[in-house]
């Protein structure tokens, strides 16, 4: 089972729009790194965000890469302090690969434990629409398999 973190892609400052949903340079982000998705084949049985709309506008953008003709769901439990337990329980129980889109710290909290048992340090360095790729093992221990930052990959 393969588990997909998203930081959400770059979203305008509160100050221009309360509601923050992606700048241009974020689309552009999400669109390039969703790009690398398909390219990579990647595929998954579901897609999840926080319901903050800078995570929907991303998780629609990759949804329609790796989850084709499906809409991305919102997951109460994603947002920048919520507990890492419920989407982990989910994710573990989905039956198939799952993409989550949130925020930071969440997602640096969730990579950590992933990785460490821990949720405390910096396990995994996100940024703005970066995609971390983990694997469960039968041993239930998880691995980072790879990650993709829109800053690595140019333009398609």
């Amino acid at each position: 089972m393969r588990l997909y973190l998203a930081q959400h892609a770059r979203a305008l400052p509160e100050a221009e729009d309360p509601a923050r949903p992606l700048s241009d340079e974020g689309r552009a982000d999400a669109a390039k790194v969703a790009a690398f998705l398909g390219r990579a084949g990647v595929r998954v049985e579901d897609v999840v965000h926080s319901g903050k709309r800078r995570a929907e506008q991303t998780a629609t953008i990759f949804a329609e890469t790796v989850w084709p003709g499906r809409a991305a769901q919102v997951f109460e439990g994603l947002k920048p302090n919520d507990a890492t337990d419920p989407l982990l329980h989910a994710a573990q129980i989905a039956g198939g690969d799952v993409m989550a889109v949130g925020h930071m710290p969440f997602m640096g909290r969730l990579a950590a434990r992933l990785l460490t048992g821990a949720e405390d340090g910096a396990a995994v360095a996100f940024e703005p629409g970066a995609v971390a790729c983990f694997e469960r093992a039968p041993d239930d221990r998880w691995a980072l398999v790879w990650m993709v930052r829109p800053s690595l990959l140019t333009d398609p």
